[in-house]
């Protein structure tokens, strides 16, 4: 556990840096940004309900997934499942208008997407039905925001 507390301190360090950057710098550089390279993602780490993780999955490939295709909605940049540790699964989502994306409470293709759903589902209670079952699956989920650097590669 020694590792863990030194880990803490570091961290507790680092952060303390941030803001020991003299206010002068800033002035003399205008804001500081991420760049222009910056690509922001959302990242959803989700466990399910004891033996409901197949269910869950099963909703996301034969409903979801193929709603998505109908409206021509991204998908999510991949899906990672878990053999270990406490998550199920985590879902990374392209922020393509980068942090403004979080603003919507329901983006345009968010819409796009559910009207794609009702649609393939019978109507919207019957979608509404769907995601109310996926989500009585859940037991918890935590999402969290960062970015990455668009590398040669990427372009």
């Amino acid at each position: 556990m020694q590792i863990f507390k030194w880990g803490k301190v570091l961290a507790v360090a680092a952060a303390l840096t941030v803001f020991a950057v003299p206010a002068s710098a800033q002035d003399d550089e205008g804001p500081i940004t991420q760049g222009d390279d910056a690509r922001y993602v959302r990242v959803m780490h989700v466990t399910y309900k004891p033996g409901k993780r197949e269910r869950a999955m099963q909703i996301i490939a034969d409903h979801f997934v193929p709603a998505g295709e109908a409206a021509g909605t991204p998908g999510p940049l991949g899906v990672i499942h878990y053999q270990t540790g406490e998550w199920d699964a985590v879902f990374v989502w392209r922020l393509e208008g980068g942090m403004a994306d979080l603003e919507w409470y329901r983006s345009a293709n968010n819409i796009k997407w559910r009207e794609a759903l009702a649609e393939q589902e019978g109507g919207a209670e019957a979608a509404d039905a769907l995601m109310s079952e996926y989500q009585s699956l859940i037991d918890r989920s935590e999402t969290n925001v960062g970015h990455y650097h668009d590398t040669e590669d990427d372009e």
